[in-house]
């Protein structure tokens, strides 16, 4: 059965590979020595994926499963990517990690990282499993941690404790907080915390970037007043489905942004977002639907 799935990907991916130029026209011009970071339009759900000039790719989130080979693989495959060297999940939400767990179960992970937290319904044992199964590589990460890829791309890890956050909305305020650095260009990404956790990282930590991936896909319970004033971003992005049922981003949200003199891009209007990012800071930003 394996094989024959196998099969049937390799003929996929080609099919995807053709589809996927023809009907969208990716950044073809950052140059080599320059980081691409793409939000993917994944529908409602989290995909941020980095390319270094090193060569190493990341994927953190990667949307639900369902939305794999619709959305993910077909980008991946636009990049002239046939595997991940390292995949994120933030949380052990289906939105986060359903992609992940359908890219471990194709081979297509190097190593897989996961928050060192107790999920409630089996999801970190399924993703245990299928990294194991594919002879994937496992780490686990909590606050303070540092993923150290290049001299110019690190990720750390600013939430939540080994165990993960206390009180209510257990996995979405254990989600991983992560500050990446590509070259000096900071990219805070903040899965679906909401503000009193917010509260808690920026009164303990620096939060200041050029980047904010908006929390909980723009939802009003995340983006209080005083996390985007202590962030400061000059870029927001919100990754959030077309017409989701949720009604994401929430307005209030879009407001606290807009007042802020953020300049915002969202998934759902915009489609991927991909910010060039060199040496002495953002080179371009594209879209493409």
């Amino acid at each position: 059965m394996r094989s024959k799935k196998k099969l049937f990907y390799f003929l996929w991916v080609v099919a995807a590979v053709i589809a996927a130029l023809a009907a969208k026209t990716y950044p073809e011009n950052i140059a080599t020595e320059n980081f691409a970071v793409t939000f993917v339009d994944i529908g409602q759900g989290d995909a941020t994926f980095f390319e270094a000039p090193c060569g190493t790719t990341v994927l953190i989130d990667g949307g639900e499963a369902e939305e794999y080979e619709k959305s993910l693989l077909p980008f991946l495959s636009s990049r002239g990517r046939e595997a991940v060297d390292i995949a994120i999940v933030s949380h052990y939400h289906s939105d986060h990690e359903g992609g992940i767990y359908e890219s471990l179960l194709d081979g297509m992970v190097e190593k897989l990282i996961l928050p060192d937290y107790p999920d409630t319904d089996g999801t970190r044992k399924g993703l245990e499993r299928v990294a194991k199964r594919s002879g994937c590589e496992i780490e686990y990460v909590s606050k303070g941690d540092i993923i150290k890829i290049s001299e110019e791309f690190s990720l750390k890890v600013l939430h939540p404790e080994e165990g993960g956050s206390e009180g209510k909305n257990f996995h979405n305020n254990s989600s991983l907080v992560i500050m990446a650095s590509c070259f000096d260009t900071e990219i805070l990404l903040t899965g679906d915390i909401e503000s009193r956790v917010e509260n808690g990282i920026f009164a303990e930590e620096d939060i200041e970037c050029d980047i904010l991936k908006v929390a909980h896909h723009g939802s009003s319970s995340s983006s209080s007043k005083g996390f985007l004033t202590a962030a400061d971003p000059t870029y927001a992005v919100i990754s959030a489905g077309k017409g989701n049922s949720y009604g994401h981003p929430h307005n209030e949200t879009l407001e606290n942004l807009e007042n802020d003199d953020i300049r915002v891009y969202r998934t759902d209007t915009d489609g991927d977002i991909t910010f060039e990012i060199a040496k002495d800071g953002i080179k371009n930003i594209h879209t493409e639907r």
